[in-house]
């Protein structure tokens, strides 16, 4: 299993090999939700600093994936699978994944 940026890619004509590829994302408010909740004890950042770290690890990742592919992180064509994770948690996604494809 290959997770992070530009696996799609890099996979891409990869023969003989069952290959899936999920892309995973949410709305703002369930990500500054999500990170509040695994905070390390003591850190306390303001709903407005996590969205403006989210906005700039985004940036980071689609300039990322832009420069390595020449194609645009998150466009639903580079991925078999699109899941919005707004209302659920990770955690109870992954073993039903797990089910569907391996």
């Amino acid at each position: 299993m290959i997770v992070g940026r530009c696996a799609d890619y890099i996979l891409r004509d990869t023969e003989g090999i069952d290959l899936v590829r999920i892309f995973v994302y949410a709305d703002m408010e369930s990500r500054i939700r999500r990170c509040m909740e695994r905070a390390p004890q003591g850190e306390n950042y303001t709903e407005k600093e996590l969205e403006k770290h989210i906005r700039r690890v985004d940036k980071n990742r689609a300039n990322y994936y832009s420069d390595f592919t020449l194609q645009k992180w998150g466009d639903k064509a580079n991925y078999d699978m699109c899941i919005n994770t707004t209302n659920m948690r990770i955690d109870d996604i992954v073993p039903h994944l797990g089910k569907m494809f391996f």
